[in-house]
């Protein structure tokens, strides 16, 4: 839920956001002279690993402050001609106000400014609901024509051996794109491909099996092509075999009436919890085989 902050709100949140980022950090800020305590503050994210952007507005920054800056070997550093947004935004948070990273600011203007929480998996939502996740696509849409329009000043660590590269940032389809990708260096002959479907964007395989498709996002879908008379005699013997629990690690359901079937993570087995990346995708890659062994000898045609 939004928050209202006056200018103590300000500059207590601004301190707060960027002591709890946790990798990646953007700031725009047309006029910056900053104070020793944010300074500080954004060391520590540097010494952290953090990759911070600062945008100020072109010619709006005097070489005590630009040295400064300078020594956080982990900020990219860019101006932009018109600037004048101020915004401040990690992976959980984005502020939206008149408050500029200027310490006179914090101290003397009345500010008034917006906090948005953003949640989601990996994240407790303490304030009962996360903002709309429209307004984040949004601020995140006008950050990204932002920076394209800025010029370099200085690259971070990050940016030098890796690329100018930011998670936050990313829209649905590079994040879907991503993870297709991931999946396709692990299940290797399968084709996985970003996918709308309801609106929502999947890393989706067509014929994973022969007339049999599968998306995975935080669960796997199995969709079938099969006529109708096919589809009760897999359904009527597959569900005799065994329950929820038929494939270690996993939590199996067959909603007959979409012609789907579904296997989510059982988040109580040990897998989930202390197991590697690469476990985790074997364990995928195992279960689709095991599920299409096991109605194989069902897919009788008539």
């Amino acid at each position: 839920m939004a928050k209202f902050l006056n200018t103590p709100l300000l500059s207590e949140w601004i301190g707060k956001l960027i002591d709890e980022t946790e990798k990646e950090l953007i700031i725009l800020a047309p006029y910056i002279n900053i104070s020793d305590d944010i300074f500080y503050k954004l060391l520590n994210a540097n010494d952290r690993g953090v990759e911070t952007v600062i945008i100020y507005r072109e010619n709006k920054l005097n070489d005590k402050v630009r040295e400064r800056l300078s020594s956080l070997d982990n900020l990219n550093l860019l101006h932009h001609p018109n600037l004048h947004a101020k915004c401040y935004y990690n992976e959980k948070y984005l502020i939206i106000g008149s408050m500029n990273l200027y310490e006179y600011s914090e101290k003397n203007n009345r500010e008034m400014g917006v906090l948005l929480h953003k949640c989601d998996v990996d994240c407790n939502d303490t304030w009962g609901n996360a903002d709309d996740e429209q307004i984040f696509k949004d601020a995140i849409d006008e950050i990204r024509e932002i920076i394209k329009a800025s010029e370099m000043e200085k690259p971070a660590r990050d940016t030098i051996e890796n690329g100018f590269e930011l998670d936050i940032i990313k829209t649905d389809f590079e994040k879907t794109l991503e993870f297709c990708q991931l999946q396709n260096k692990y299940f290797i002959n399968k084709l996985f491909e970003p996918v709308s479907i309801d609106g929502n964007l999947l890393a989706y395989c067509k014929n994973y099996y022969d007339r049999i498709d599968v998306s995975i996002d935080y669960r796997i879908t199995i969709y079938f092509s099969f006529p109708e008379y096919m589809l009760q005699n897999i359904h009527s013997n597959f569900s005799n075999i065994l329950g929820e629990f038929m494939y270690p690690a996993f939590k199996f359901y067959w909603n007959r009436a979409s012609n789907k079937a579904y296997i989510y993570k059982d988040s109580k087995h040990d897998l989930w919890k202390t197991g590697s990346d690469e476990e985790k995708f074997e364990a995928k890659k195992r279960v689709l085989a095991n599920f299409f062994n096991d109605i194989k000898p069902m897919l009788v045609i008539k």
